[in-house]
């Protein structure tokens, strides 16, 4: 920024700059309408002002829009509310692109102004859309990302310590891109944005390594932000007028991305409970620990109880292959500089969970190994169900791989046929549930699915 542009600093407030602080302010507030109409009513009464000042205000009512899209991920080709899919040939890319055209002209009118102008208005507007030329590149590479993400729904993984990188790339590159004092709500909430999808995505990628300690901090440090986003709506108040005469006051509704981002933390916290179950039970009596696993979606502890009961089943339980981790220790947390010999034989493979009782059933689980050597390049395909009865301990395993180093176990006494439905679909549903892709889609009726509540320990 120029001497002279640190000058105007210190002048009175001009009522440009007055209205780009408005308009910004609603803005960050996501009240993209009410700013778009704002800075279209101002653009009609000002037919008089210079033209870089009415070439700005165009722009502005076009990044509202634009916005608006992109909170409600339009671009991922949902349908909302009773308009058609969103046009593949207006995408967000385009959307951005073409702004960044009209910021970059904003730009150059205000590096060559005519005579007459104010060279300090001139500047400052030239140099807002400057940043704002990076804030659109910025948004066009993070919506990029949101489309890689929905395109992975599908897939048996994710490797979401790629998308972390690529969002770690993102914000080194536009790091204090945009950051004059006008445009810092616009930069507080694109942080805030970044920040919460980098822990979920960290927290993801930490569970399914089952470490403890990391995953709870990003898991509670994603939802502290998105709590503390979601106050921000209920103090918007939005009045509505009644058909009949009166009017009343709501929350203003938050935008599709603040529910799909909150959906994707609710998946997590339920993951999370489920795979250290047992370390965090060590915090809470068995009722309260039970009916903090209820208020998650879904409950896995309670599908799987619910399932031994409605089926019989001597146990279930979920086995982590530590083979090649240095860094395993067991359940829960362990202090970085403790040490522990490294696991050997069956304590390779502990139980994550293990019901009923909670202990593994030691008579049956060489079975379970000797099956999961076996079995291996069948279970690593991550779609099919294995079975397995052995006549000497009358029983039959039926054995599922979620991800990687986990794989979900169902142990009958007496034999079960191979294709008994309940138990493959039932095992098919929480091993695709487990591998978390699917709250990528960032669809629209999904994203409504609000948790009731969130247990203490996040």
């Amino acid at each position: 920024m120029t001497e002279a542009l640190r000058d105007e600093e210190l002048r009175p407030v001009p009522k440009e700059r007055a209205v780009l602080e408005s308009f910004f302010t609603q803005l960050g507030m996501f009240s993209f309408d009410r700013a778009k109409d704002y800075v279209e009513k101002e653009k009609d009464g000002s037919r008089s002002a210079g033209a870089i000042w009415a070439s700005l205000l165009a722009a502005l009512a076009h990044l509202a829009a634009a916005e608006k899209a992109y909170h409600n991920m339009t671009f991922l080709g949902q349908k909302l509310g009773g308009q058609s899919f969103f046009s593949r040939k207006d995408s967000i890319r385009t959307i951005y692109t073409s702004l960044h055209n009209e910021l970059k002209k904003v730009v150059s009118m205000g590096r060559h102004p005519p005579g007459g102008s104010s060279p300090y208005l001139e500047e400052l507007l030239s140099h807002l859309s400057e940043q704002l030329c990076h804030f659109t590149q910025a948004r066009v590479e993070i919506a990029d990302l949101y489309e890689k993400m929905h395109s992975l729904s599908s897939q048996k993984t994710v490797n979401s310590e790629e998308l972390v990188s690529t969002l770690e790339s993102i914000m080194q590159k536009y790091s204090s891109r945009f950051h004059h004092p006008i445009l810092s709500r616009l930069e507080g909430s694109f942080q805030v944005e970044v920040d919460v999808l980098t822990q979920l995505l960290r927290c993801q990628a930490q569970i399914s390594e089952w470490h403890f300690l990391p995953s709870l901090l990003n898991l509670h440090g994603a939802h502290s932000k998105l709590q503390a986003w979601g106050q921000a709506f209920e103090r918007q108040r939005e009045t509505r007028k009644h058909l009949f005469g009166g009017q009343s006051q709501r929350a203003a509704q938050p935008p599709h991305l603040y529910l799909w981002l909150q959906r994707l933390q609710g998946a997590l916290l339920a993951k999370f409970t489920f795979y250290f179950h047992e370390a965090l039970s060590r915090q809470a009596p068995p009722a309260e620990m039970k009916a903090l696993t209820a208020r998650t979606s879904p409950d896995y502890f309670g599908k799987l109880s619910a399932f031994i009961r409605r089926h019989d089943a001597s146990n279930v339980s979920l086995v982590f292959d530590n083979r090649g981790s240095e860094s395993f220790q067991g359940h829960g947390y362990h202090h970085p500089h403790s040490y522990r010999d490294a696991p050997k034989g069956m304590d390779q493979f502990p139980a994550v969970v293990s019901l009923p009782g909670g202990e593994r059933p030691l008579t049956h689980w060489p079975n379970v190994i000797m099956i999961m050597s076996d079995r291996a390049a069948e279970l690593n395909s991550l779609d099919k169900v294995m079975h397995f009865y052995d006549d000497k301990v009358q029983s039959t395993y039926f054995l599922a791989r979620p991800e990687p180093h986990f794989t979900l176990v169902v142990i009958f006494d007496g034999k079960k046929s191979e294709k008994d439905s309940h138990v493959v679909a039932f095992l098919q549903e929480i091993s695709t549930s487990l591998r978390n892709s699917k709250p990528f889609r960032g669809s629209a009726g999904q994203a409504q699915l609000l948790l009731p509540g969130r247990p203490s320990y996040i």
